[in-house]
């Protein structure tokens, strides 16, 4: 049987569009692959990390800022320093905290809570309050093990004024 021209054009179309439907099928595939196993590795990581009370703090926000700029407003001097650490394996170091009003004058009897993370394990927050060793002074001991920048979240309360502060501290 002798085919002409047009018949053989038209039977290599039809032969190289038979593997559209597996193209398109191969790469809608490989396309749910690629998503189901993004959802599996970022589902199996447990150092992600969602900021806790996000919504009240949301809705108490405008309260909150105002507490931010309390310490500002008094005048008050805040210092935060971290000792060296201690010869046990798990790297506690003592952290004090100095508060002083605009006078110069030592603000004792204050609560103090402080909550401190790494900006690489967020998830693993110490949280701690504070102990007033007179004379303005606060401490407490905390394990720190990792170097770098510590971000340090002061809640202060002192004779019915609620204060935050936020600071980044350095663990050599």
């Amino acid at each position: 049987m002798i085919q002409s021209d047009s018949e053989v054009k038209k039977l290599s179309f039809l032969k190289r569009g038979k593997y559209w439907p597996m193209i398109i099928v191969g790469m809608l595939t490989l396309h749910a692959s690629i998503m189901l196993g993004t959802l599996a590795v970022v589902s199996a990581r447990h150092d992600l990390y969602v900021e806790p009370d996000y919504y009240a703090k949301s809705i108490d926000w405008d309260n909150q800022r105002e507490m931010f700029e309390v310490a500002d407003k008094m005048g008050w001097v805040i210092e935060i320093v971290v000792g060296e650490p201690a010869d046990d394996a798990e790297q506690t170091r003592q952290m004090s905290i100095t508060i002083k009003d605009a006078n110069g004058d030592s603000i004792d009897r204050a609560l103090v809570e402080l909550e401190c993370y790494h900006p690489a394990h967020v998830s693993d927050r110490v949280k701690m309050v504070m102990l007033g060793m007179g004379d303005g002074l606060y401490q407490s001991t905390l394990a720190m093990n990792a170097p770098g920048y510590w971000n340090a979240h002061l809640a202060i309360r002192y004779q019915g004024m609620q204060a935050m502060i936020t600071r980044e501290i350095e663990i050599q």
